[in-house]
């Protein structure tokens, strides 16, 4: 037998159905179609994923493979997520720019969901470019805290945040204090509040982002050195005449 479908037990299905569609609309609309749980796979349909789920928080994970700074950190946000995940999804948007780097990056260290990396079509690319250029995103690795029901934006310093933490307890905490926070719609929300970085972080940070032009640099210095060497030597033989 079922039970009559009372005006109480109406309005909690349309609620549901409302949160329901209030999340898949905001991470559809955000992530694309699709959402990675393993790579070198079509994915599954991020409507159906995030539709009905229970997470109160979604993080999203700015890093790539290339990057010496993610290598460091990405741990640290594994073992974060182990203890808060009942509350937690975290969202890997890679910035790396084959196949295999994004595969073996994300297989072997990630128990998270991916975005559909950049390469892989030209969609995925331009949803790339939204989701940085939404977040304002000024480097890598960063993480991205939204409320998970309505896609409102919480944090962007949760990197920082998740460093200091060391223990379950202090975790907990952290993920409550993100829950306290008012969430803002994205579009109202101010980026880069707790991310203040003097010029020698900017630089650094700068040639992270960009490791080919490291070698561009290291070529110039050691070109730079070559010159001063050679001036010194004519220098030296000119005193001797």
């Amino acid at each position: 037998s079922h039970s009559p479908l009372t005006t109480s037990n109406f309005q909690r299905v349309k609620a549901y159905y409302l949160l329901t569609t209030m999340a898949t609309n905001w991470a559809t609309e955000l992530f694309g179609p699709k959402i990675l749980t393993k790579p070198k796979t079509t994915g599954l349909p991020t409507e159906s994923r995030f539709g009905g789920n229970n997470k109160k928080l979604v993080a999203l994970y700015f890093s790539a493979s290339w990057c010496p700074p993610c290598k460091v950190f990405s741990p640290m946000l594994v073992d974060f997520y182990n203890s808060c995940k009942d509350d937690l999804d975290i969202v890997f948007v890679s910035s790396d720019r084959d196949e295999k780097s994004f595969s073996d990056y994300y297989q072997k260290l990630m128990p998270f969901l991916a975005t559909m990396p950049a390469f892989n079509s030209e969609e995925a690319r331009q949803q790339h470019i939204k989701m940085a250029d939404t977040f304002q995103i000024k480097g890598i690795p960063t993480v991205i805290v939204l409320d998970a029901k309505t896609g409102n934006f919480i944090t962007d310093n949760a990197r920082t945040e998740i460093m200091k933490v060391t223990d379950e307890e202090s975790k907990k905490a952290l993920v409550k204090s993100w829950l306290e926070k008012e969430a803002v719609p994205i579009d109202q929300a101010e980026f880069n509040t707790g991310m203040s970085r003097g010029p020698l972080m900017k630089a650094l940070m700068f040639f992270v982002n960009r490791p080919v032009y490291i070698f561009g640099l290291y070529y110039l210095i050691k070109q730079g050195l070559k010159y001063l060497d050679e001036l010194g030597q004519d220098e030296s033989e000119g005193g001797e005449l």
